[in-house]
């Protein structure tokens, strides 16, 4: 992120050999004059832009298998955390709208995460809780992992668990409660959100 008369952008260096395609030497993607907002924004704003260049990458290799290590790794706590934030996000966008009608949190899902988060879902079932979020990630180059494998299963289990946090804070702004953590999350720990509105997990935003 970087700082310049007053205002934030996110900003990302474009390798040299995808920028004939893309037409710049690097992206950048406003975040406002907010140190906080931006750095809530920051995490989407970097996603957008290595989709960007993931869709050159695809251009260049002509559709062909891509097999070259991921280009921007995560953590399996900063994918979390990615994700995490971009559900917040999505709340946020989707309380600004009143045709967004409240529902009832879905108990069957919550117990799928938990499950997922203790290591008591099979490779199938990690899949469609979180295999679309895997995808997404490997799509903009944050991983690489052989889907089955040890670390890919690290990484859906970090993703359960941001989505049951975020999940547990879409529960609480529908109490009022806005205190929850909003910059910052440990993923290690277990959280169920309280009964109320919450986002199944299709709805979350695709980059």
């Amino acid at each position: 992120m970087v700082y310049r008369n007053g205002r934030y952008h996110a900003r990302l260096v474009v390798p040299k050999d995808f920028r004939g395609i893309v037409g710049k030497t690097e992206l950048r993607s406003p975040l406002g004059g907010d140190n906080r907002q931006a750095l809530k924004l920051l995490p989407g704003a970097l996603a957008q832009l290595q989709h960007q260049i993931a869709l050159a990458e695809q251009k260049a290799g002509a559709g062909r298998l891509q097999t070259a290590p991921a280009r921007y790794p995560l953590a399996p706590y900063q994918i979390a955390y990615s994700h995490y934030m971009q559900r917040l996000a999505f709340d946020d966008e989707l309380r600004n709208d009143p045709r967004w009608p409240s529902v009832g949190i879905d108990d069957l899902l919550v117990q799928q995460l938990r499950d997922a988060i203790a290591d008591r879902a099979s490779n199938e079932e990690l899949t469609a809780l979180v295999g679309r979020e895997i995808e997404r990630f490997r799509a903009v180059g944050n991983l690489d992992a052989d889907p089955g494998s040890e670390e890919w299963r690290g990484i859906a289990r970090a993703l359960c668990h941001a989505e049951l946090e975020a999940l547990a804070r879409v529960a609480e702004r529908d109490e009022g409660d806005f205190t929850g953590p909003t910059r910052r999350t440990d993923h290690r720990e277990r959280t169920a959100p309280r009964k109320g509105r919450c986002i199944g997990q299709s709805d979350g935003p695709v980059v």
